[in-house]
């Protein structure tokens, strides 16, 4: 076997591995509350042709959900008033427990697709890094990113966030080769269009990308930008990029006959949110934080993988190599933007960050190996080897995963909570745990659109009092979001619901769901 062929052998192990992890973790998990509109709303879709229910989200990533669940041959109350009147959390509630279908079914097709996104993204991790620095370097460097527990985390759900980033590496990685190609390369140019409207079809946030590569390429030949030659190439790759993207993006709405839809679909981001929602951030609830996001990639990330960012930045740095600008000003626009704009709801928002750190950090392996000392060698495999020992071990958990700056998983709701903790992804494996203790019923409060019945939860009622004054005897079951919410209210009213800081549960079910008994 010569070297060629070893390398082509791991690079399909870890994607493998990587594909592998993602699958048998999503098997196991219910409705997140964000999947519950967006599969449904893929499957009409689909059914349909028209974009009627959740428009704030571009339909490329429900309409690949959308096709791989409908082979499911569902039923769809498409003639109902939820779906007249674009009800779409109604509508996701009757396709997937008031219809007879197989929710859990659904579901796991429907989430098929988004970890073949996630798979090519970390192809496309691979393939820049090792443009950049060889084979030996891109084969750590997509070690890291195929066993990120964050990437793996957003790797399984039925939302825009794995298949974006994945969108952006391929956008952002053509970009390049199509700026250092000494003269036009159409195929280069229709990749790249074709890419970039994939990530505009996916997520509206990939709009940054246009800043990021105009202002990366300006800086980078800021000195021959006075050449008419140059300028007029790069005119006229840009033509093409930018209606080969277009053209990519109205195919995705199923027709030409709305051509201003994506804009006016634009509008309607963050319209169906609470404008007095409370955030939340190491236990205060405030309506922003500015440095959320920063704090979120600290925690959220594993210690060997923000060693490997940390000191990629540092190299590229001192190093200031020209071609380092194309992953450090698209990363430094959209990290500037969200933090800026988004809602602070989880470390997602900021995903497409991780592949562009990570391949900025492939520097580091050469680097590295040409020390003369072989602890410095070493210290690659230790930190590949502790990064996966980390993702391992929160396996198949990986939304809940924290870092030990947080506590671990069981610290991290001291610091971070919605998207970030708990989506209601492990109500399906409450009953399990239930009849595995011999406990005939519970009682829930659970956050999320899932129905507790139809996942076969032996359900009590639980009543005001039990979770604002005392709790009965008995055992209870409460979403980790519930609780962070819990003390907000207590803080605010007066009431007896921080069970956070009163009460010690039992065992936590998946890092999402606290289990308390009272005698």
């Amino acid at each position: 076997m010569n070297r060629q062929q070893f390398t082509g052998l791991v690079v399909v192990a870890l994607l493998a591995l990587h594909a592998s992890l993602a699958v048998h973790s999503l098997w196991i998990k219910s409705t997140t509350f964000d999947e519950s509109t967006h599969l449904p709303a893929g499957l009409a879709f689909v059914a349909t042709g028209e974009v009627r229910l959740n428009p704030q989200h571009p339909p490329l990533a429900k309409l690949l959900a959308g096709l791989a669940a409908s082979t499911l041959n569902p039923a769809l109350p498409l003639d109902g008033n939820a779906y007249r009147q674009g009800r779409e959390w109604d509508f996701g509630r009757q396709v997937l427990y008031e219809s007879g279908n197989d929710s859990m079914a659904l579901l796991r097709r429907g989430r098929l697709p988004i970890v073949g996104l996630s798979v090519l993204g970390a192809l496309g991790v691979f393939l820049w890094s090792r443009r950049r620095h060889g084979d030996g370097a891109a084969l750590v460097i997509l070690a890291f990113y195929a066993l990120s527990p964050t990437v793996l985390a957003h790797a399984r759900w039925v939302t825009m966030d794995a298949g974006v980033t994945a969108f952006a590496v391929w956008t952002l990685f053509l970009w390049q080769c199509l700026s250092d190609a000494p003269s036009r390369r159409l195929g280069l140019e229709l990749a790249c269009g074709l890419a970039l409207g994939l990530a505009l079809a996916t997520k509206f946030s990939a709009l940054l990308l246009l800043p990021g590569m105009a202002l990366a390429e300006l800086f980078v030949h800021r000195q021959s930008w006075r050449q008419w030659q140059r300028w007029r190439r790069r005119c006229v790759s840009w033509a093409v990029i930018l209606v080969t993207a277009a053209l990519v993006v109205e195919s995705t709405y199923l027709g030409f006959h709305e051509p201003f839809r994506y804009w006016r679909d634009l509008g309607l981001v963050y319209g169906d949110t609470n404008p007095n929602y409370s955030y939340y951030l190491l236990g205060e609830f405030r309506e922003g934080f500015p440095h959320y996001f920063l704090i979120a990639m600290l925690v959220k990330t594993t210690l060997p993988g923000l060693a490997v960012m940390l000191g990629g930045l540092t190299l590229a740095g001192i190093q200031r190599r020209a071609a380092d600008l194309y992953l450090v000003v698209p990363a430094a626009i959209w990290f500037a933007v969200t933090t800026a704009k988004a809602a602070p709801w989880g470390v997602r928002y900021v995903l497409p960050l991780y592949p562009l750190l990570f391949v900025l950090a492939s520097a580091l392996v050469p680097w590295i190996w040409k020390h003369p000392q072989r602890l410095a060698r070493a210290a690659i495999v230790l930190l590949v080897v502790a990064h996966g020992s980390e993702t391992l071990k929160a396996h198949p958990d990986y939304l809940p995963y924290f870092n030990q700056i947080a506590g671990g998983p069981r610290g991290g709701i001291h610091w971070l909570a919605n998207s970030n903790l708990d989506w209601g992804q492990d109500l399906y494996r409450l009953p399990d745990w239930l009849a595995e203790r011999g406990i005939r019923s519970v009682r829930l409060l659970y956050f999320g659109k899932g129905v507790p019945a139809s996942y076969g939860v032996p359900e009590d009622p639980m009543y005001p009092d039990d979770w604002n004054v005392r709790p009965r005897p008995g055992v209870y079951a409460i979403s980790a979001q519930s609780l962070v919410r819990g003390l907000s209210q207590a803080d605010s009213r007066g009431l007896a619901c921080d069970w956070l800081r009163r009460y010690e549960p039992v065992d936590v079910l998946g890092g999402s769901i606290y289990l308390y008994a009272f005698e």
